[in-house]
C-alpha cells in the first residue's frame, strides 16, 4: 500500500480521532493500518499531538507564554520537550517553531549570535522585564520599578534568587500552578523593571529592535 504523504484531510482527522476515542493512542504503526489510514506512524503520531490531541491550545503564544519560554530556555537550552512539560496544552514543536520564527530571527535582525553572551543579556535585562512589566499592566498590577542598570561584570552569582519571579506570571493567568510539571521557576538573576529607563519606549517582540541596540550601546558607553 502506498503510503499518502503531504497535508492530512478532514476525512483523515476523523478516521484518527475517531480510532483513538474507541481505542487510545499509541502503538502509532499498528494504529495507522487499524485505523484505515495510508499514513506512517510518526505522521499519525505527529498529527494527533500536534493538532488533534483535545488539550492543545490554538492561537499565538502569549506574553506570559513567551515570558515563562525565554526563562526556561535559559535554563535549560533547547530541551523542548521539557519546556513543554511546563506550558500546558503546548506541543515541543510549536515551541520549537516560535524559538526559531520569533526569537532567532530577532538575533539575526540584531546581527547578534542567537548563543552569545551580549544576546543573552539583551534578552535577560531588557525583553524579559518588558514583558513582565507588560503583563502585570494588562492585569491590573503594579510594581515599583527598578534602575535598569546591567549588573557588573562578575556580580551575579550562579543559581542566585531573587523576589522576582517569573513563574509567578504564568501561562494560565498569574500564578505558579502552571508549573506543576516541572521545577519552580525562579529568576537566577535580580531582573530589574525597565519601567524607570529612558528611551525603552513600549518595545516588544513585534517592534523593530534596533533602537533597543542603541540603547544597550549608550549603556555600555
Amino acid at each position: 500500500m502506498e503510503v499518502r504523504k503531504g497535508a492530512w484531510t478532514v476525512e483523515e482527522d476523523l478516521l484518527l480521532m475517531n480510532y483513538i476515542a474507541s481505542h487510545g493512542e499509541g502503538q502509532w504503526n499498528s494504529l495507522a493500518r487499524c485505523a484505515g489510514l495510508r499514513r506512517t506512524g510518526k505522521s499519525c503520531r505527529l498529527r494527533w499531538l500536534n493538532y488533534l490531541r483535545p488539550d492543545v491550545r490554538r492561537g499565538n503564544i502569549t506574553p506570559e507564554e513567551q515570558l515563562l519560554i525565554l526563562e526556561l530556555h535559559s535554563r535549560w537550552g533547547n530541551r523542548w520537550s521539557k519546556i513543554a512539560q511546563c506550558l500546558p496544552g503546548r506541543t515541543d514543536n510549536e515551541i520549537k517553531n516560535y524559538w526559531r520564527t520569533r526569537v532567532e530571527k530577532q538575533a539575526k535582525q540584531l546581527r547578534c549570535d542567537v548563543d552569545s553572551q551580549r544576546f543573552k543579556d539583551m534578552v535577560r535585562y531588557m525583553w524579559m522585564p518588558r514583558l513582565a512589566e507588560r503583563i502585570l499592566a494588562s492585569s491590573g498590577g503594579s510594581s515599583a520599578p527598578l534602575a535598569c542598570e546591567r549588573p557588573a561584570e562578575g556580580s551575579v552569582e550562579v543559581g542566585q534568587t531573587s523576589e522576582t519571579q517569573y513563574a509567578s506570571v504564568s501561562a494560565t493567568g498569574g500564578t505558579a500552578s502552571s508549573t506543576q510539571a516541572c521545577d519552580v521557576v525562579t529568576a537566577s538573576e535580580s531582573v530589574p523593571s525597565p519601567g524607570a529607563c529612558d528611551g525603552l519606549g513600549s518595545l516588544d517582540w513585534e517592534e523593530s529592535l534596533w533602537s533597543m541596540v542603541e540603547v544597550w550601546s549608550q549603556q555600555e558607553l
